[in-house]
């Protein structure tokens, strides 16, 4: 009996120094994420472990799963914009909201806020996302510049004015 007791001990330890180092790789692919919702009240905090190589759309819809029943949120995630979080739990508004297709690894932050847009809204945020070059210093090849324009109607000054300047001329 001496036998059986000190086996199965002896594999209850192999057991659990081959748990823990499974535990602890586990604990590094996931990582504890913040998310921000601001709702019409208050602001919700949503505590989330998810693995680092999660999209941000996905790790948005695991949050909205979270958020308690009392706080009624839209549970799509498409609906929401991603921002960096403050302190306090408000987006900078500031910096652009993420794409919903970064990692989260991709992203460098751990805190997020949500912020609800309607569709009208987020067709107005992507017309203005598109439009982010300046494209008034380009000029089309078949439109004449309008500067050449108006220095037509400018009259050309004497190429001798120094002549003329001088009485020479």
């Amino acid at each position: 009996m001496s036998q059986t007791d000190s086996t199965k001990t002896s594999g209850q330890k192999v057991k659990k120094a081959l748990i823990s180092p499974l535990k602890e790789a586990f604990s590094q692919l996931t990582k504890s994420y913040k998310f921000f919702i601001p709702n019409e009240e208050e602001v919700l905090l949503v505590l989330v472990d998810l693995p680092c190589h999660l999209e941000l759309q996905e790790a948005t819809s695991r949050a909205l799963k979270l958020v308690p029943k009392q706080n009624p949120v839209d549970q799509n995630p498409n609906n929401y914009d991603i921002y960096v979080a403050k302190k306090n739990g408000q987006p900078k508004m500031d910096f652009p909201s993420y794409q919903t297709n970064l990692r989260l690894e991709e992203t460098g932050n751990f805190v997020f806020s949500l912020v609800h847009v309607t569709y009208s809204e987020k067709k107005v945020r992507k017309s203005i996302r598109k439009s982010t070059y300046d494209l008034s210093h380009y000029q089309s090849p078949t439109i004449p510049s309008r500067s050449k324009e108006i220095n037509q109607y400018q009259p050309k000054q004497e190429k001798n004015w120094l002549l003329r300047f001088l009485g020479c001329a």
